[in-house]
């Protein structure tokens, strides 16, 4: 998929269906780079948030970090 169609379909998803994570960019579009998509959107000026979200295992610690992006 090209660059700007990945950039229209993150667009989409973030405003139709809320945050999208890189995992789920894979999984649902199999658009591997998910941060410079957004970046691609924030050049052109679209107003996103990075969401910091870390995941804990049943002893507490935490075991992975990744981040959440939503449109503002």
């Amino acid at each position: 998929m090209e660059r700007e169609k990945q950039t229209a379909v993150v667009l989409n998803h973030l405003k139709y269906r809320g945050g999208l994570t890189a995992i789920e960019a894979v999984k649902i579009y199999g658009i591997m780079r998910l941060a410079a998509r957004i970046a691609d959107l924030r050049d052109s000026g679209i107003n996103i948030r990075t969401e910091r979200v870390s995941i804990t295992n049943d002893k507490g610690k935490e075991v992975m970090h990744f981040a959440r992006y939503h449109l503002v």
